[in-house]
């Protein structure tokens, strides 16, 4: 007996699938949103996959194969599915079953929203998709059975029942260029329709698949795994440039970024803002600026490194510095991975270096579709710009700031400090942010604490607002250090964000 059972042990163990083996995280991956995607022969492969590792190669390799630029580090696919994802579960959940794996809410996720879309009772429906037809005859009418409520009556119309007065239509149309070209939809159809019907009034919607050229809606989906498959050759991940149009650095320029002592002039500052990643990006913004007596820089060397030590990539780039108040200004866009990273700046006169410096880079994720507000980058030097390129560095609608990582300010300047807030909820034709400030002299309050005042916003793209203002420091007689901190609020959703900005007066023993 005992033989026996052990023999039927092995027999499972031989025969088990090979993703059973993995952690639930891989086991179950295509069972969700992703799965939608996958093709035939993906679905294959990923079943002989048999270690967590493995499969993690797997799903990086499967979004690079639907990456539309393999040039960049950014997947605009991916983040648009994620966004697709979380609208889906969001307004298409039915019962226990998210709102993505519904079959309004695979539709979505496969082709985006619908041209058109609309709700009806199914019978006007019907009646509409086939003029002049009627009930089936063998359906229970209206109040012929004793007891039973006219709202709960069923009706049959071309194999399909549904309760007259509750049942629903929701209908959708894509136009049919937004169907795959595979397809074959015929060029009478300038759409295609999808009908999903709440037979009963319950709350769940199913894809009708034999109504009139419902065949087209059902070969779309089959159709947008392959559609959506830019570069099936891929079996490697892509090596990205860290920054865009740059090549990698040198061995001799990485040396560099090893020296010791690491060369950094007196007077030197860098700052390195917050990023975060979403559906749109919002790299890092970094900041070095070297004192006037310092040779004007003509090359930056980069090196980004992941907390595991592994290197993201490297650049070398040309350089003009900015003249500012304080020497050259000198500023980079950084799309760094999630997280947190390590960048290493090395700025070059003619062949020799003559600043080195490291900077901790975070890139906070962000939920598709959510209210976010950047960390505030403040100054007392702002350069109005009558044209600039969405996304330059530090430039917050026309309003370029040069950052005072430091602090160090005089009575006579004027802290600037801006933001930005994407997506605030109530974006209307001039939407506000509720600001409010207070001042500390070590961690004890030197000003009272003040209501919030409402700031208007200035919208700089389509989902993305700015924030300015300003405090002169006259007021500050006696020289120390200072924080000023100030909150940021979008009114309707609540969300918030803090900056303690350092202000330091001069006169102090430092």
């Amino acid at each position: 007996m005992r033989r026996a059972v052990l023999a039927f042990v092995s027999l499972i163990l031989v025969t088990a699938p090979a993703w059973a083996q993995l952690s639930k995280k891989y086991a179950t991956w295509p069972d969700g949103p992703a799965g939608l995607l996958l093709t035939q022969q993906e679905r294959a492969a990923y079943k002989t996959i048999t270690s967590d590792e493995a499969a993690q190669k797997f799903i990086d390799l499967f979004w690079a194969k639907r990456d539309p630029d393999l040039d960049t580090r950014v997947n605009e696919f991916k983040l648009e599915f994620e966004a697709r994802v979380a609208a889906a579960d969001k307004a298409f959940g039915e019962g226990e079953t998210r709102g993505a794996l519904t079959d309004r809410g695979k539709t979505l996720v496969l082709l985006g929203q619908p041209a058109q879309r609309g709700e009806q009772p199914i019978e006007q429906f019907l009646r509409g998709l086939y003029p002049g037809r009627r009930l089936d005859e063998r359906a229970p009418r209206m109040g012929v059975n004793e007891g039973v409520a006219p709202s709960d009556t069923q009706a049959n119309m071309f194999g399909i029942s549904f309760n007259r007065a509750k049942g629903k239509a929701d209908v959708w149309l894509y136009p049919s260029s937004q169907v795959p070209a595979s397809v074959g939809v015929p060029a009478r159809l300038k759409s295609v329709m999808f009908a999903f019907l709440d037979t009963e009034g319950n709350g769940h919607f199913e894809m009708q698949r034999k109504i009139r050229d419902s065949k087209w809606a059902v070969a779309a989906l089959e159709a947008m795994p392959a559609a959506d498959l830019l570069h099936p050759e891929l079996t490697e991940l892509p090596t990205y440039p860290l920054l865009p149009g740059t090549v990698a650095a040198t061995a001799d320029q990485l040396a560099w970024l090893s020296l010791d002592p690491a060369p950094w002039p007196a007077g030197a500052m860098a700052e390195a803002t917050q990023g975060v990643e979403t559906e749109n990006i919002f790299p890092a913004w970094v900041a070095v600026i070297l004192p006037g007596d310092v040779p004007a820089a003509d090359l930056m060397v980069g090196r980004l490194t992941e907390p595991d030590g592994t290197v993201t990539g490297t650049f070398q780039e040309p350089v003009t510095g900015v003249a500012v108040k304080q020497g050259h200004l000198y500023e980079l866009s950084l799309p760094a991975p999630t997280g947190s990273s390590k960048l290493q700046l090395a700025f070059a006169a003619q062949g020799t270096p003559v600043a080195v410096r490291s900077l901790d880079i975070e890139i906070e994720k962000v939920a598709p579709g959510a209210t976010y507000i950047t960390p505030l980058v403040a100054g007392a030097e702002v350069m109005d710009l009558s044209a600039y390129d969405a996304g330059t560095p530090f430039v917050y609608g026309g309003h370029h700031v040069v950052p005072r990582p430091e602090g160090h300010y005089t009575t006579t300047d004027t802290i600037n400090f801006f933001c930005l807030m994407v997506r605030p909820a109530a974006a209307g034709d001039q939407p506000t942010a509720d600001v409010s400030t207070r001042l500390y002299i070590g961690h004890n309050p030197a000003s009272p604490k003040r209501p919030p005042r409402p700031v208007k916003l200035d919208q700089v793209s389509p989902n993305v607002f700015m924030m300015g203002s300003g405090l002169p420091l006259s007021f500050l007689i006696r020289p120390g250090h200072y924080t000023l901190k100030v909150e940021v609020t979008d009114p309707t959703s609540g969300v918030s964000r803090t900056t303690d900005l350092p202000i330091v007066i001069p006169g102090q023993a430092q």
